[in-house]
């Protein structure tokens, strides 16, 4: 199975008219991705989708996902790697700051997103000179 159809099982997305919904238990349907959208993007395009995340940080985290470990938390292992299509969280590399999908999607202002992103570059360049 491909890591889309993964996506859509572990969010139990339903296919309906040419589009990809949310239908979960004591909430309305509503519209996650319509087919065109779904073929033509990634899978980290896919996951930030689902977690109302926009494209700011989308195109961020597709510029340097190679500097991050995705995750997700088991309540006895902690925080464990897994494949993108399942992570909840992202640890970066760096810094190990570990970046919650629900924290994102609080930064609604572009300039503090720009001043996470800034902060999490710094441990780069720290990490960059300690190697030199």
């Amino acid at each position: 199975m491909d890591e889309k159809q993964c996506l859509v099982e572990k969010y139990k997305l339903k296919h309906e008219n040419n589009a990809w919904y949310s239908e979960r238990e004591n909430s309305h349907k509503h519209l996650i991705f319509k087919d065109a959208y779904f073929e033509r993007t990634d899978v980290l395009g896919l996951l930030f989708r689902i977690n109302k995340l926009c494209i700011a940080k989308v195109k961020y985290f597709r510029a340097n996902i190679e500097k991050y470990e995705p995750l997700k938390y088991h309540y006895k292992d902690g925080f464990v790697f897994v494949p993108l299509w399942d992570a909840d969280f992202l640890r970066h590399r760096a810094s190990g700051l570990i970046l919650d999908f629900r924290y994102l999607q609080t930064i609604t202002v572009y300039e503090d997103f720009a001043a996470l992103c800034s902060e999490l570059e710094s441990y780069e360049v720290k990490d960059n000179e300690l190697n030199e």
